[in-house]
């Protein structure tokens, strides 16, 4: 019985820590928790989550040719991924600093759902956790509904909670940018490590 749960775990580990460490999700979201509040990041939450799950039920139910595909891919991948990136890191990076009054109305436009549901096709980092998953763990699960249930709905179960921890970090990170030249120096921090976290695994894709 211990043998049957162990793999188990194990898999829940991995979806844990993939979800939990930083990467261009967590960071989006930590940012626009702080510049925009938690109702307004929700949009952002749900376009990473369930865009993250459309992505792992797509490469799940089709890993044979995923899989066989992912080295020539890859190769279009860090063209994509790169631009792509750059532009959400951008901005970031360029976001105007809200009325100090009011930290979280801002004029900007945070990430929506279809911007962050898109971002997971070209996100490294979620092609990478995607085919770990879906390439380690697959034998776990068998049939079109335990496949879904298994990746895609384990991904929701913790990562729908994480996001939400990620923007509230950022809502609590709002509380000491008091002035415009803090949230400067916070946007461009944020931007810089969206693109720092995600260059290791986009040139070991």
């Amino acid at each position: 019985m211990e043998q049957e749960i162990t793999p188990y775990l194990g898999y829940a580990v991995f979806v844990v820590i993939s979800i939990v460490t930083p990467g261009p999700n967590n960071i989006m979201t930590l940012h626009s928790g702080a510049h925009y509040g938690i109702p307004r990041t929700i949009p952002l939450i749900m376009g990473i989550q369930f865009g993250f799950a459309i992505m792992m039920t797509i490469i799940a139910l089709g890993s044979t040719v995923v899989l066989s595909q992912i080295e020539n891919a890859a190769n279009i991948l860090r063209f994509l991924c790169f631009a792509y990136l750059l532009y959400l890191a951008w901005r970031i990076g360029t976001a105007p600093p809200p009325g100090m009054d009011n930290p979280n109305q801002e004029n900007g436009r945070p990430v929506g759902v279809i911007e962050a549901a898109l971002f997971q096709w070209v996100n490294p980092k979620a092609w990478a956790v995607a085919v770990a998953a879906v390439g380690t763990y697959g034998y776990l699960f068998e049939g079109t509904t335990n496949t879904i249930l298994g990746f895609s709905g384990m991904f929701l179960l913790f990562g729908l909670p994480s996001s939400f921890l990620w923007a509230n970090g950022g809502r609590l990170i709002s509380g000491v940018l008091t002035s415009p030249a803090r949230y400067r120096v916070f946007s461009i921090t944020a931007a810089t490590l969206m693109v720092a976290a995600v260059v290791p695994t986009l040139f070991s894709l």
